[in-house]
Parts: C-alpha cells; sequence; structure tokens
C-alpha cells in the first residue's frame, strides 16, 4: 500500500514536467522572430558603436592643457 501511494506521488510530481517538454514546434516561430530581433538589434548597437569610435580624436596629436597658463617659465626660474 504504501508502495503504491509513493508511486502515485511520484507520478503526480512528474507529470507536470513532462507536460512542459512536450511543445513540439509551437515556439519555433516565436524563436526565429526574436532570433531576427536580436540580430537586428546587435546589428543597430554594432553600428553605434563604430560611430561613436570615429568620432574619438585621433591619438597622433599631443596636447598639453597647461598650455595657455601663465607662469609656464616658474620652473626654470632662478630659486634660493
Amino acid at each position: 500500500m504504501k508502495a503504491l501511494i509513493a508511486g502515485l506521488a511520484v507520478a503526480l510530481l512528474v507529470t507536470p514536467a513532462l507536460a512542459q517538454g512536450h511543445q513540439r514546434g509551437a515556439g519555433k516561430a516565436e524563436q526565429g522572430e526574436k532570433a531576427a530581433q536580436q540580430k537586428k538589434k546587435a546589428e543597430e548597437i554594432d553600428k553605434a558603436y563604430r560611430a561613436g569610435l570615429d568620432r574619438i580624436p585621433d591619438a597622433n596629436v599631443k596636447q598639453d592643457p597647461w598650455a595657455g597658463v601663465s607662469g609656464g617659465d616658474a620652473s626654470k626660474s632662478k630659486s634660493k
């Protein structure tokens, strides 16, 4: 009797899990649409990334942020 009750309990617990796994082809159309949307979104992100890289100035030009500050020769002055 205990084995029968245990078997029924296991069967009741396993049934919902099996029901979730038997969706053959039901979601494939939605998956295809989602994949296409994700690919399109990835392309847009990549395009925006490349546009952002194009706006970055060249690193070859060295800029001195203190060039316009007066007293630039203070380090060369005579100190006692």
